[in-house]
């Protein structure tokens, strides 16, 4: 009987994710990963964009996995280069993530064990599931661009909160974006968009907060999309309707618990594609805790786009 090669595994690993005060757990984690698997070809990077370059180089090796030892942004360079490439989804590698970073939203919704050694342990008994990914276009940029996101996406109240965090020096954690949110709220004002989906009629309407997603969690453990399922083929939208600033406030506590969907200022629907514009100029467009672009941007859903392992 013949045995199976072996997996050709790739590793991309961020030693700054989260922007970590204990260095050296980054060490530990990458010795673990040696220890574990002597053959994976580890790429560091150093800088941004250096994700990019470590999977076109991991490609070009044939390799069956790339694992991502770092945060969700690291996680978000990673699914843009690989769907940036011209593999189909059956020639792209299977996708593994090691939590290191400060929010690690995306697998914290698919039940990867936030600790790293124990998501490492995680990884000798996992399954496959293939999940949607998402695409953004950005229709006012010459030529036109496209990014690739993963989890969550933002406009309005929310990406204006995610870009202060990603401003500051301090660990992008749950008490940073409350920081953030709080220091917001003080010149939170809704903008009005207009939306034009294959899925339902156009509108045009007012909105303080506005999000677009395919997992759950975002802002470092805010349940914020709990209806969202990456594998359903559609993206959900979340709309926040014109509210006050203390009625903000306290829907921001709901956001955190999930219980946010009740709300009468709050409307959730599923589409596969919409274009959406803003009455105000260069509004920031937010996806997997980078600020990448600017309205007006297409929104589409890349069905089954990824496979990825999770724990058994």
């Amino acid at each position: 009987m013949t045995e199976s090669a072996p997996l050709r595994i790739g590793i991309v690993a961020n030693p700054v994710a989260g922007r970590t005060k204990d260095p050296g757990r980054w060490r530990r984690v990458v010795s673990e990963l040696q220890r574990r698997y002597p053959g994976a070809r580890l790429r560091p990077t150093q800088r941004a964009g250096d994700e990019r370059r470590a999977v076109a180089e991991l490609l070009s090796e044939a390799v069956d996995q790339i694992w991502v030892a770092g945060g969700d942004g690291s996680l978000h360079q990673v699914v843009d280069a690989l769907l940036d490439s011209t593999r189909s989804p059956a020639e792209r590698p299977t996708l593994g993530f090691i939590p290191l970073g400060s929010g690690n939203d995306f697998a914290r919704g698919i039940g990867i064990p936030l600790d790293p050694f124990e998501a490492i342990r995680a990884l000798e008994n996992t399954r496959v599931l293939t999940f949607d990914v998402g695409r953004l276009t950005f229709l006012g940029e010459t030529p036109v661009r496209s990014a690739y996101w993963l989890n969550q996406s933002y406009l309005g109240f929310g990406a204006r909160v995610v870009d202060r965090v990603a401003r500051s020096p301090r660990p992008a954690d749950q008490r940073a974006y409350v920081r953030a949110a709080l220091r917001e709220l003080l010149r939170a004002h809704p903008h009005r968009y207009s939306l034009e989906s294959d899925d339902r009629p156009a509108e045009s309407a007012e909105a303080m907060n506005l999000l677009v997603t395919n997992g759950r969690y975002s802002g470092s453990g805010m349940l914020t999309s709990p209806l969202a399922n990456p594998s359903d083929g559609v993206l959900d939208v979340v709309f926040v309707e014109p509210v006050g600033r203390l009625r903000l406030l306290t829907g921001l506590r709901r956001f955190r618990a999930g219980t946010h969907l009740t709300m009468p200022e709050v409307r959730t629907w599923k589409v596969r594609s919409f274009v959406i514009r803003s009455d105000s100029p260069a509004e920031l467009v937010e996806a997997d805790g980078d600020i990448v672009g600017h309205l007006p941007a297409r929104y589409e859903v890349v069905a089954g786009a990824l496979r990825v392992l999770v724990p058994a």
